[in-house]
């Protein structure tokens, strides 16, 4: 699957790449698996126990989450909820796709990115909580990974932003910088005190009352920055870092050309779909909702529509016959207002249809009873923390050769053509050694020839190797 997924297959069916006359020697195997197989193989890893894709899930994360310990300050995460839309056959929950601008069906997911941008682990929900709902489960699982000891701080938009839940993640220790929701209270121009370099931009600073989070919640900081363009943007946070740091985790450092701040995991949500697949479904096993479950009513949602659509059909008779002129006749001014007559009354209808149609009800007392489904995400389970592990490798290896690129911000994409490279493996009796030839220029080779000096100091092997053979890596000459 690794193998795969480092060849830009994105999926599981990208096994069948693998399939090439090299294929075993790579795969120090008899045989290349196939798509079906590896499927099978992962299906036979689940049925052994119930919990092997979770806890290979926990494990990993806690790893990646102690990886992210900080020596100074707080370990600072990214959270924030991604949308995979759903393009299959079955019939499963809709939510909304902020790039859409609509309601599609699919599911959403919680990703959490440490610092730098990395993915840690993804939190799947199939019924789209909303953020603040996620919130409190994602600091518990990263205080157990980091211990009590540990300051932790969540950096997350507006749509976490609300106060009873800004109080619950200070009662708990956990410190935070997000966006202060609308409508807030305007600072005058002259108050603001302080310059501040955002992304290339001088931005101004304030600093003075705190944020009364109301019904005796007490107050949070609130940091207000005026833009070039005279826009003003609050922050709120809990934490005692200076405004600065809090101002570069969520908006950007002040250079411009090193990615920073929450964008980083906008721009990972981007590569990672498109690298290693993220919005893959993976997973075809689907199971019915269990009987009580609640979810919105789809009569109501058309009733409704139907209801906005007559009283726009209403509107467009009144407006006709505002400006209806005697020339036209009485004919023509029958039929409008018959049209305006028939809109009054369908709207009447439909009013007394609301009281009686709820706006969510038990998924058995809807229209789609026995025809909701879910999708198990078993499967997409384990090769999503697969994929979390390789967009970490990637990660550490672009910081490995960056320094000895030209072009350090194409660092990733060099070590994309490293792991597609073709080349020979040979074995001999005191190591294993692979031979690749990247597409690559001269000073891009270099560079690798570097990249591969120091992994070889690692000393690495192949975790079934009996002989316990070193790998020696090294560049094809030209």
């Amino acid at each position: 699957m690794i193998c795969a997924l480092a060849i830009y297959q994105r999926c599981v069916e990208g096994v069948r790449r693998l399939a090439t006359p090299t294929g075993p020697t790579l795969l120090r195997a008899e045989r290349v698996p196939s798509a079906s197989g590896v499927r099978k193989l992962f299906g036979r890893l689940l049925s052994e126990t119930e919990i092997s894709g979770t806890l290979l899930d926990a494990r990993v994360t806690t790893r990646l989450i102690a990886a992210a310990h900080a020596d100074e300050g707080p370990a600072i995460f990214y959270v924030d909820g991604h949308m995979r839309r759903y393009t299959g056959k079955q019939v499963v929950r809709k939510g909304w796709r902020m790039q859409d601008r609509r309601v599609l069906p699919g599911s959403t997911d919680y990703y959490v990115h440490d610092e730098d941008g990395r993915p840690v682990f993804r939190v799947p929900v199939t019924s789209h909580d909303s953020l603040t709902a996620w919130l409190q489960p994602i600091a518990r699982r990263l205080r157990d990974g980091l211990g009590d000891d540990e300051r932790i701080l969540l950096a997350f938009d507006r749509g976490g932003a609300f106060s009873e839940h800004l109080a619950e993640l200070r009662d708990a220790g956990i410190e935070f910088v997000t966006y202060e929701r609308a409508p807030y209270p305007k600072i005058a121009v002259t108050a603001f005190d302080r310059k501040i370099v955002v992304r290339g931009e001088t931005y101004l600073l304030h600093e003075s009352r705190n944020k009364n989070l109301g019904d005796k919640r007490g107050r949070i900081r609130r940091i207000g920055l005026l833009t070039p363009s005279g826009k003003q943007i609050n922050l709120v946070a809990i934490s005692t870092a200076p405004a600065e740091q809090l101002v570069a985790i969520l908006l950007g450092e002040p250079a411009v050309r090193l990615p920073s701040g929450r964008w980083q995991q906008e721009n990972a949500f981007h590569h990672d779909n498109a690298r290693w697949g993220i919005n893959q479904l993976d997973d075809r096993a689907v199971e019915p909702y269990p009987p009580g479950t609640i979810i919105p009513n789809p009569a109501r949602r058309r009733l409704d529509r139907s209801l906005r659509l007559a009283r726009v059909a209403e509107g467009d008779a009144r407006r006709k016959l505002a400006y209806t002129t005697p020339a036209l006749g009485e004919l023509r001014r029958a039929v409008v207002e018959q049209d305006l007559a028939d809109a009054l009354e369908l709207q009447r209808d439909l009013e007394a249809l609301r009281p009686q149609t709820p706006t969510h009800a038990p998924v058995e007392e809807t229209a789609l009873a026995g025809k909701l489904v879910r999708h198990t995400g078993q499967l997409k389970r384990i090769i999503d923390v697969i994929r979390i592990v390789c967009a970490n490798v990637e990660s550490e290896l672009a910081a490995l050769i960056a320094p000895h690129l030209g072009r350090p911000r194409e660092a990733k994409k060099v070590i994309a053509n490293v792991l597609a490279a073709p080349g020979r493996v040979t074995i001999t009796d005191q190591a294993i050694h692979v031979r690749l030839a990247p597409a690559a220029n001269r000073s891009e080779r270099k560079a690798i020839q570097r990249l591969f000096i120091a992994i070889n100091q690692r000393a690495l092997v192949l975790p079934s190797d009996p002989k316990r053979l070193p790998l020696r890596f090294d560049l094809q000459p030209l």
